[in-house]
């Protein structure tokens, strides 16, 4: 069985690319790279860190072309999309099962295969955040909410590793990295704490009933999205002795929290290449 790939342009246009009409032959998705920062020395040098540059990558998009005006279409309606993420300076995004990649599409090279009754579509692909992603979510229900069922909440938790215990839930993060995290936080609550293996993330702040917080570790970034759709920066009510952008440890998490609210936490799981993994 194959992978499945998609691309999901910024418009919201979805193209599955494991059709029985497309074959996706994937040139460099497990090609990567770290880059030594550091002082030279008389041999070698003194390694202070390692970094990334963005990720660069080409693939092989062949359609079938039995159907050569279908087929070009297909073809015309990918690279306006591809066109349009870098127009609109916002990223698609590259699914390879349950990993993705934030990326343009800026390169293309079109090739007919006339013999075979097939067009070769080869692409390069730019990934400024040259990690896949892979997102592990779990629901931290209020106490009135615990009865055998989950929340509902506006962002789709559909994962949950343990039975929820009100106020306490233990969680095995896979990921054998520290992992950057979204945390949504509902109200009402009353200066929310949650603590991860004895780490405090803490808002000095009241969130509204109907309102919720969405702290973004990766983006550094606070914010309250009022009932009535406004939004508001609440970064200075954070915690400032320990930082609520602290990445998670690895493995296993006992999370605490005052059950009196209702929290969603993402945690993403980052790595230079996605699993090699198949369709089930």
């Amino acid at each position: 069985m194959k992978t499945q790939i998609k691309y999901i342009a910024s418009s919201g246009n979805v193209y599955d690319l494991t059709t029985k009409d497309i074959i996706h032959r994937v040139a460099s998705y497990y090609d990567w790279a770290w880059k030594a920062e550091g002082a030279k020395r008389q041999y070698g040098m003194r390694v202070s860190s390692f970094s990334r540059d963005a990720a660069q990558y080409e693939a092989e998009l062949i359609f079938d072309a039995r159907d050569t005006t279908e087929a070009r279409r297909m073809i015309k309606a990918l690279h306006n999309d591809f066109e349009n993420d870098m127009r609109r300076m916002t990223p698609g995004r590259l699914v390879w099962g349950d990993y993705y990649i934030d990326c343009y599409i800026n390169g293309s090279a079109v090739e007919n295969l006339s013999f075979w009754k097939w067009i070769s579509n080869t692409i390069q692909i730019y990934a400024p955040y040259p990690f896949w992603i892979r997102e592990e979510k779990v629901v931290l229900s209020a106490a009135a909410e615990v009865s055998g069922t989950y929340l509902d909440y506006e962002y789709d938790y559909s994962y949950d590793y343990a039975a929820p215990v009100v106020g306490e839930k233990a969680v095995y993060s896979e990921s054998p990295f520290t992992s950057e995290f979204k945390l949504v936080i509902y109200g009402e609550a009353v200066n929310p704490r949650i603590v991860v293996n004895g780490y405090p993330y803490v808002l000095y702040t009241t969130i509204p009933a109907g309102a919720y917080v969405i702290i973004d570790s990766k983006q550094r970034t606070i914010m309250m999205y009022g009932a009535g759709g406004q939004k508001t920066n609440i970064f200075d009510f954070r915690n400032k002795t320990d930082s609520i952008f602290e990445k998670l440890p690895a493995g296993n998490l006992s999370i605490v929290w005052d059950s009196t609210f209702g929290a969603g936490l993402t945690i993403y799981r980052e790595q230079a290449e996605p699993e090699f993994e198949e369709i089930k």
